[in-house]
């Protein structure tokens, strides 16, 4: 084989080589859709992290003192805030619970986001004048508690 043959097929070889390794490793990245599914499960992962506890003193389950008791609602009331922004267009198809009546919906959805952020505001406001074991505590709890499972009955599969 002469001498430019080998050039051009070495050439070609590399070329081959260099192009496989592009479309390998674009292969392993997330779509944009993976990508917003992902934020929203993370979001939710810390609203759960941060209303459980609420969930199980209110319930007599775990006791919470004060100061962790408003901690823990002050996150929740600013995590659920970013609840507005974990349902763009693009992930309404992809590994989610997120029923497609969120999009169909999107007014009624919405709806119920604003109605989950006013509880978990109303929660803070209570957690940071009242004491974990009171009624008015436990009420605002299940407030929120009843916000989360109005949106999940309707918009999120079993």
């Amino acid at each position: 084989m002469k001498i430019r043959n080998r050039v051009a097929l070495a050439a070609l070889g590399l070329s081959v080589a260099v192009s496989g390794a592009v479309i390998a490793q674009g292969a392993g990245q997330p779509t944009p859709a993976e990508r917003a599914i992902d934020y929203r499960k993370a979001i939710y992962k810390v609203v759960a992290g941060n209303f459980g506890p609420l969930a199980q003193s209110a319930q007599g389950k775990v006791e919470l003192a004060p100061a962790a008791a408003r901690t823990y609602a002050q996150r929740l009331a600013a995590i659920a805030e970013f609840t507005r922004d974990a349902f763009p267009e693009v992930s309404k198809e992809g590994p989610t619970k997120a029923k497609p009546a969120i999009w169909s919906e999107r007014a009624e959805f919405d709806k119920l986001i604003d109605d989950l952020n006013a509880q978990a505001k109303a929660l803070a406001a209570v957690a940071a004048r009242s004491d974990a074991k009171s009624d008015e505590f436990k009420a605002a709890v299940g407030a929120v508690g009843n916000a989360c499972k109005s949106c999940h009955d309707r918009f999120r599969e079993k």
